[in-house]
């Protein structure tokens, strides 16, 4: 599938939704999920690692799981390396816009910094060398590890949650 295409479920990737066999890996289930008819595979990008989209969207579709539904949206070229390319009708969020993504770049090392005090100096270096989404969620799943060896697991959990959704 490409870029701009809307990839729906098809009555197999529905029954397989139903009976749940192991046919899928972690990550073609994940997008078989999201798989709604609403989000564009640029969209689906975000839930997964860099590199594992291409190869899951194929299996999904090359087996019938998924298809395209109607035309491709018109998207916009992406800000740069690591950026999402942006849907025209869609506002800018930080997975496609510069200065989206500086503000939430900021608000997680705040978020840190407050937590883990001077222990955060080289975690809020490192979050703020990220220069773009794509490195940001890579820095921030290490992150989520660090800071969930030092703060409860309720924390933890809060602060993948809540930066996980921003970069979508």
């Amino acid at each position: 599938m490409k870029l701009g295409e809307i990839p729906v479920k098809t009555e197999k990737g529905r029954l397989e939704m139903r009976d749940r066999t192991d046919a899928l890996s972690a990550v073609q289930r994940r997008l078989l999920i999201l798989a709604d008819g609403k989000r564009s595979v640029n969209e689906l990008g975000a839930f997964v690692r860099a590199g594992e989209l291409d190869a899951a969207l194929a299996y999904l579709a090359d087996f019938g799981y998924v298809t395209a539904l109607g035309e491709p949206v018109a998207l916009l070229p992406p800000a740069g390396p690591g950026y999402a390319a942006q849907e025209g009708s869609r506002p800018p969020r930080p997975a496609t816009s510069p200065e989206e993504f500086e503000q939430v770049r900021a608000e997680a090392s705040q978020f840190i910094r407050q937590r883990l005090g001077d222990a955060a100096d080289p975690i809020c270096a490192a979050v703020e060398r990220s220069a773009n989404p794509q490195e940001l969620r890579q820095v921030l799943r290490g992150v989520q590890v660090f800071v969930g060896q030092r703060l409860d697991a309720a924390v933890t959990l809060s602060f993948a949650r809540h930066f996980g959704a921003k970069l979508l």
